[in-house]
């Protein structure tokens, strides 16, 4: 309870900041010092809820964290000291240092109140002092893997054709990452891989007798899933696949301190590397992927987070006119969220996603979606309350789910790795768009798992579990 009084003062703060802000450097880095106290505070209230710090980790508040203290404290006092770092739709409209206050107070409104509703769930979780039940034993078939791993290789490939091809990717690899409405079925098809990969990673991990065979398995599917994703022209797939496998990696083991030094380095390697890979696309939206590569060599590396960062800019920039220039848009946005479920070949005139929104305003011509964030979206729909309340039911949803991290079913597990290595995008991203990418994962994913040996887990309930024992 003093926890959750905590940060309603913090979210009652923000509130105020919010509405009164001014051009005020002190006020920016109180701002930002309490969206760090709003952190912390969660923090320890999950570590007290939760038996462990790695259950931490592979709660979604990890992911909430290192999204918010980036976004929402290093940024702004990143562009308090360096202005002319910010995107140009900033500066053409002549932002201030009460303006960069004014949207760390409006993200401070949604982080409060989304902890808020993560740990008041949370306390409901399946586990107690004694950690996690022990995972139920898994079996993997002899030819299924091979069956999935064609059938989402055959998808994946399909909407890799359809993009273009080898000849995209040559001439034009930027292209082949926009206009992939319809596309479903690639995505389906990567995840379907993924999900191979992180069930013979779980098989592997509890060293049983289908180790051998799980391990020639991983050796396949993982790397056919990292080569579709870069086929595509994308990189998010691959670190899913990574967070993902981590969180299956906690659940079977407690690391040691020195894993977890060398998981971090690897981490930040990757991070490097997929923020070059991000670079590279943007370079090859005008040219051939030869000269993108060269040309992102030659990039200053501090730039290179910038493409992750201007979220952040682009949400200034948008709570900037709203609604003084341009009008809320009264829950419409969220009300598509459903409508987002529908393909697109079945709908040709489905709503187009609130990022594609965002660039029509900031950066008319463009094709890729500009991304505001979650407390972005819900501010321009329905204000400050919006953002409270939306962020509210967002947080109390990502605490019911992690009690699938507690349950004995493998399905439950690998269910929860796609809804966690979709925290990110659920916090950034256009919150219709990514529902559905993360239902399409977690369809991926729960086929695979049940064709390779996971029993379903309502067969595991306890009614279910006596009648196998009488027919067996």
């Amino acid at each position: 309870m003093a926890a959750r009084a905590a940060l309603a003062l913090c979210a009652a703060l923000f509130w105020i900041a919010a509405e009164n802000a001014g051009d005020s450097a002190l006020l920016l880095f109180a701002i930002a010092a309490l969206v760090v106290a709003v952190v912390a505070i969660a923090a320890l209230d999950t570590l007290h809820l939760l038996p462990g710090w790695r259950w931490l980790l592979a709660s979604p508040l990890a992911i909430a964290a290192i999204t918010w203290l980036p976004l929402f404290v290093l940024r702004p006092i990143e562009l308090f000291f360096y202005p002319e770092e910010a995107i140009t739709p900033m500066i053409q409209l002549g932002y201030d240092t009460g303006d960069l206050s004014r949207t760390i107070a409006i993200a401070g409104v949604g982080c409060a109140t989304w902890a808020i509703g993560f740990l008041s769930v949370l306390r409901m979780a399946r586990v107690g002092a004694g950690g996690a039940r022990s995972l139920e034993p898994l079996r993997l078939k002899r030819r299924a893997p091979w069956i999935v791993v064609a059938c989402g290789s055959l998808l994946a490939g399909a909407l890799f054709m359809r993009q273009g091809g080898p000849s995209a990717l040559i001439h034009s690899a930027g292209s082949l990452h926009v206009n992939q409405g319809s596309g479903f079925y690639g995505q389906l098809g990567i995840w379907m891989l993924e999900g191979t990969a992180l069930y013979a990673l779980t098989v592997l991990l509890q060293r049983g007798e289908d180790r051998p065979r799980a391990k020639r398995v991983l050796l396949a599917s993982a790397p056919l899933a990292i080569l579709f994703t870069l086929a595509i022209s994308s990189r998010g797939f691959i670190a899913f696949g990574l967070l993902a496998a981590a969180v299956v990696f906690l659940r079977m083991r407690a690391p040691r301190a020195r894993t977890v030094a060398i998981a971090i380095a690897i981490a930040v390697v990757l991070a490097g590397m997929l923020e070059f890979v991000a670079i590279v696309r943007t370079n090859a939206s005008s040219t051939d992927l030869k000269t993108a590569v060269t040309r992102t060599l030659e990039t200053p590396v501090p730039a290179f987070q910038t493409a992750d960062l201007s979220v952040f800019d682009d949400f200034v920039a948008i709570q900037t006119v709203v609604p003084s220039s341009i009008s809320r848009l009264d829950g419409s946005s969220l009300l598509e969220i459903p409508a987002a479920l529908a393909p697109r070949f079945l709908w040709p005139g489905k709503p187009e996603p609130l990022d594609n929104l965002v660039t029509e305003y900031l950066y008319p011509g463009q094709a890729a979606g500009t991304p505001i964030t979650m407390q972005g979206e819900l501010f321009w729909n329905l204000g400050l309350p919006g953002v409270a309340v939306g962020s509210l039911l967002i947080g109390a949803l990502m605490g019911w789910f992690t009690d699938l991290l507690f349950r004995r079913e493998a399905l439950s597990l690998l269910l929860y790795v796609v809804l966690y290595a979709s925290v990110f995008a659920l916090l950034t991203r256009a919150l219709g768009t990514m529902t559905a990418n993360t239902l399409i994962a977690m369809v991926g994913v729960g086929l695979a798992t049940l064709a390779l040996g996971a029993p379903p887990a309502w067969l595991s309930y306890q009614p279910m579990r006596r009648l196998r024992s009488r027919i067996a």
